[in-house]
């Protein structure tokens, strides 16, 4: 292991330049310890009540994997995920504030900048190890002047262009980040536990990874005590790693976007309206309920903020 590669650090400006420099950075204390402990107590009582009522989703088996969501439904997974924490507990509203993390996640997307999910992965014993993926695989890729590409409404999980650059190393032109994910270690992440793996620096490789191309490259575990976050590049490659301990392992998933983007979870139509009363501004910013230069709107392009009893003018005729 590269001894140069992210450690663990409280440091903003150091975790700023690994960014940089290797696509992700270790920032301890990215939310305070207590505001940790409580998201975790939260999130397994969410969780089990979620698998015990039936309504659980679960993924990381052999037969379903994460992106696959449309195909071996009824098969069973066996990491849970839990959707749409701001509706689950004023706890998870709390970690949307101006924690530390925050200023990594500008140094990616800039001033401004919309949740995209916020979700949590319970990595549990016996799930597989995720492919390597990026967060902004729907991101068109540069092309030259000449060259034929793909619409970006035909862009796919796996169809990313018309051609792929074999050679990583010969990129010239590559995507500008517009994604960043903040994967807040609620009981801390080891190799043998899953913590993420990533490939430092392919956030410059200008390219996403292929199965067959990438089979050999070596990817490693982010490590990191509770309360701790791993902060990615949108364009480094990485994926749940494998669990092989005895017990869970649980982690915070906050994706961030430049306000231009669609989220991937819609939450000016799946925030739950008792949720929506008592959002402050800035959270109701980061849900996608402020109007960004005309888009967002719902009619008027002088509104600031969207309210979700919108009475909008409808057919009229005098």
């Amino acid at each position: 292991m590269n001894l140069n590669y992210p450690k663990p650090t409280k440091s903003i400006e150091v975790a700023k330049n690994d960014l940089k420099k290797w696509g992700y950075c270790l920032l301890e204390n990215a939310i305070p310890l207590d505001l940790n402990n409580r998201a975790m107590a939260r999130l397994i009582e969410q969780a089990e009540a979620e698998k015990k009522l039936n309504l659980a989703y679960e993924d990381g088996s052999e037969k379903k994997k994460w992106g696959d969501f449309n195909k071996n439904v009824n098969d069973p997974g066996v990491n849970q995920r839990v959707w749409m924490l701001p509706n689950k507990g004023k706890v998870f509203l709390d970690i949307l504030a101006k924690h530390n993390y925050i200023e990594c996640v500008k140094e990616i997307v800039g001033d401004e900048f919309l949740v995209s999910s916020f979700g949590a992965n319970i990595a549990k014993p016996g799930g597989v190890a995720m492919d390597l993926h990026t967060d902004q695989w729907w991101f068109p890729d540069p092309v030259n002047r000449n060259e034929d590409f793909l619409p970006p409404g035909s862009i796919k999980r796996n169809k990313f262009n018309i051609k792929i650059n074999e050679n990583i190393n010969s990129n010239d032109l590559i995507s500008r980040p517009a994604v960043t994910n903040v994967l807040i270690m609620l009981n801390g992440m080891s190799k043998e536990n899953g913590g993420t793996l990533i490939v430092p620096g392919s956030h410059l490789f200008g390219r996403h990874p292929d199965k067959i191309l990438d089979k050999d490259i070596k990817a490693i575990s982010a490590e990191g005590p509770p309360g701790c976050a791993i902060i990615t590049d949108g364009r480094v490659w990485h994926g749940t790693g494998a669990n092989i301990t005895t017990e869970n392992r649980l982690a915070l998933l906050i994706t961030f976007c430049g306000p231009q983007f669609r989220s991937q979870e819609n939450f000016t139509l799946g925030i739950r309206k008792d949720v929506f009363a008592d959002l402050n501004d800035y959270q109701k910013e980061l849900l996608g309920f402020k109007v960004w230069n005309g888009y967002g709107r719902i009619g008027n392009p002088t509104d600031t903020f969207l309210d979700l009893e919108n009475k909008e003018i409808g057919e009229l005729k005098i």
